[in-house]
Order: structure tokens, then sequence, then C-alpha cells
């Protein structure tokens, strides 16, 4: 086909398919920027509206992207994500035919005005958002769309009361520092927390976000993170530990006050113990606002293992008595006589039907017979491993049920 046909076919096309053909150059768009900036002298020292009297007002959402790390030591959240501002500027406007259809701009953050929008509860510095090398989205119509990406570091409080149970919930306070509600107004975008692009946190779980704006003199808007602590490490690697520390804290009484190894058997547990506290103690923020049901639930092991130790050393200086030179006392008979009980209701449960109504299945105790004082010590131990039993089991349980559903 020989160029004159070409060039008859696309005049016919042209003729039947009538379009606007534009070519967007490089001097297109400068010519806009000379007029924005030079012509109409644009000043990023002025609020973007012509009526100074009123208030700019700027939509903000917030793009979530990670939870990076939860300090409770600290009680400080960082996270990244971006926020998405927009706000008309009545100064950045044109005329798209008058720039061969430019409808848009991207123009460095710092060239023109923006809100000086900072995170209010801030932990380490505080800075403005963005950085010299963002540009911000104009349209031919003022509109501006701000979307600065940050690693943000807050404060947030902490409640320990039911770790590693617990559930914590922060918020990033953002404001326009130098404006009142009068010049800036920030609102509540439409969006809220948006998760489209959310990593989840191995040890922490998002469940709930939520978005509000003050109503007072400040130009402020509060975005809130609820998170839920992932408590399985903490349960394979403290809580277990310490309730099989407790149940061998119980098996002292069932070591012979004879093999000469109980009391030092019992303080190896209660060190055991300390220890756990300690590393505990460590995890959780230093005050004394809440205290952890597990650090509660370690004292009162810890509690229970001095007194065992205690038991057990004067156990000890006990089974060396002479019941000849120094008979048993009152005080320890009815201790024998409560251990008597405990140990014949499980004789009971032990025989038949048949034999248990015969006196001899269970031979009561006769307070007239000579007791030795080593028959005393394995009294104590009966009642004594029955309670610290007891006392265990209810502890474990209570706490427990309260710590796991407390915080739901």
């Amino acid at each position: 086909m020989d160029t004159n046909a070409v060039l008859l076919r696309f005049v016919l096309l042209s003729a039947l398919f009538p379009t606007n053909i534009f070519c967007q150059s490089g001097k297109n768009v400068n010519s806009l920027l000379t007029y924005l900036f030079t012509t109409e002298g644009y000043n990023k020292k002025v609020r973007p509206l012509t009526d100074q009297s009123q208030a700019v007002d700027v939509s903000v959402d917030f793009y979530l992207n990670s939870v990076i790390e939860f300090d409770e030591q600290d009680e400080s959240l960082k996270t990244s994500g971006f926020l998405s501002c927009s706000w008309t500027d009545q100064y950045l406007t044109w005329t798209p035919s008058a720039y061969n259809n430019i409808n848009e701009l991207f123009i460095p953050q710092d060239d023109i005005w923006k809100p000086d929008i900072s995170l209010r509860n801030t932990f380490k510095s505080f800075t403005g958002l963005g950085a010299s090398y963002l540009n911000a989205y104009v349209t031919s119509a003022g509109t501006v769309e701000w979307n600065p990406y940050q690693v943000l570091e807050s404060t947030c409080s902490v409640d320990i009361t039911y770790f590693p149970f617990d559930t914590q919930t922060c918020e990033l306070k953002f404001t326009a520092w130098s404006y009142s509600k009068a010049h800036v107004e920030l609102n509540q975008g439409s969006r809220g927390v948006q998760l489209e692009e959310y990593v989840e946190n191995s040890a922490w779980k998002l469940v709930e976000t939520s978005a509000r704006e003050i109503n007072t003199d400040e130009a402020a808007v509060f975005f809130t993170l609820k998170l839920k602590r992932r408590p399985i490490f903490y349960i394979i690697n403290a809580i277990l530990p310490v309730v099989f520390l407790s149940l061998l804290n119980i098996f002292t009484f069932l070591l012979p006050v004879s093999s000469g190894e109980r009391a030092s058997y019992a303080v190896t547990v209660f060190l055991s113990l300390a220890v756990f506290l300690t590393i505990i103690a460590n995890e959780l923020p230093k005050n004394s606002e809440k205290t952890s049901l597990l650090s509660v639930y370690l004292m009162l092991m810890s509690s229970l293992s001095t007194f065992i130790v205690i038991l057990s050393i004067a156990e000890v200086r006990i089974a060396t008595r002479n019941a000849n030179t120094k008979p048993v006392t009152k005080i320890y008979m009815i201790v024998i006589k409560i251990a008597h009980f405990i140990t014949c209701k499980t004789c009971k449960k032990s025989v038949t039907p048949a034999k248990v109504s015969t006196p001899k299945a269970c031979k009561r105790l006769d307070l007239e017979d000579h007791i030795t004082w080593t028959e005393a010590v394995d009294a104590i131990d009966i009642v004594s491993f029955w309670f610290s039993l007891l006392f265990t089991f209810l502890c474990t349980l209570i706490l427990g049920a309260v710590a796991v559903n407390g915080d739901t």
C-alpha cells in the first residue's frame, strides 16, 4: 500500500471517528509548573484557602502494614504503615485544556502546603510525617492526596493482669501540631484503619480496629488497635514448667525424713520457682499499677515452698526426739488423728462393701497407745501432703480460669 493510500485512509477514519489526540510534553508540564509557582506566585506558607477565615478540611485514613514490635517493658508499640490524607488546595487549580489536557501532577511534598501532622504520643522522637523525596498527587480541581509512609513508635499503656492471655489496646494519636481546629480540621476518613496490606504478627493477633476524631479545639484523629497476645510460647516455656514445679513441691512429703535429702530437695524446688519468678518479672513492665495473675500464682507457690522448706527442717529435728523422755503432746495427737482419719477414708474406698462392715477394716486410733515421734512426723507428712495438693489445685484452677476468661 503506497503512502497516498495510507494518508487517505487516515483522513477518512478521522472524519468518521473524530477524536482529540493530545501529546503532553515536558514543556507542557514545565509551563504548568511555571504558571502555578511563578506566575500565580504559589506560597506554601499560606493555608490553601482564598477565604483564610475558614478551616482546611483534611480527611485522614490509616493503612496499617504490620505490627513490628510490642515492648511491654518500655510500654511502646512499633508499627509500619501510611496515612492517606486528602484536602483541597484552591491555589493549585488550572484549566487542563490550556496545558494539553494535563489533569494531574506529582509535586514534591515539601513544595506545597501540607498540614504538619505528627504522631502526638510518640515514644522516641517527635518528627513530622513523610520525607522530602515523597510526592503529593494533585489534580486540576485542586484535590491533593498525600500518603506519607512511616515506621511509627508510639506509647501504649500496658495492662498485665491477665498475662499471657492479655489483650492490649493501643492508640495512634495524630494531630496537626501548629494549628487549632479553627485553622485545620482533621476528620476521620470513610475507610478508617485499612488492612489491605496487613501482615500478621507472630506474637500478637490484631482483633479489632477503630478510628475517631476529637471534638475539642485541637485538630486530631485517633486510630485504635486492639491486640491479643498469642500465649502458646509462654504456656510452653513458663506456665507448664511452673505447674510441674508446683507438683514436685508437693511430693516433698513423700520423701522419708530418714533419707536425709528432704531439706535439700525442698530448697532446690524453692530456688527453681524463684528463678521462674525472676524470668517472668523481666518480661513485664516495671510498674505498680497492675499485678499479673501469673506473678500472684508464683508468689503463692513460692510461699508454699517456703512453708515446705521450714516444715521439712522442723520435721528432721522432731524425728530425733525420744518418746520415752519427751512424750508426744496433744497437738501432735490431733494431727495424728486427722492423718488416721484421712488414711481410713482411703482404706474404705479400697475394700469391698462386705469388708467395710468389719471393724478391722480400718483401725481406729487409741490415744492411749504408745506413739513415737517418727509416727508423728509421718502424720504431719500425710496432712501436709493433702493440704498442699488441695491448695495448689485450687490456686491453679481459680487463677488459671480467671486469666484465660478475664480479658475476653
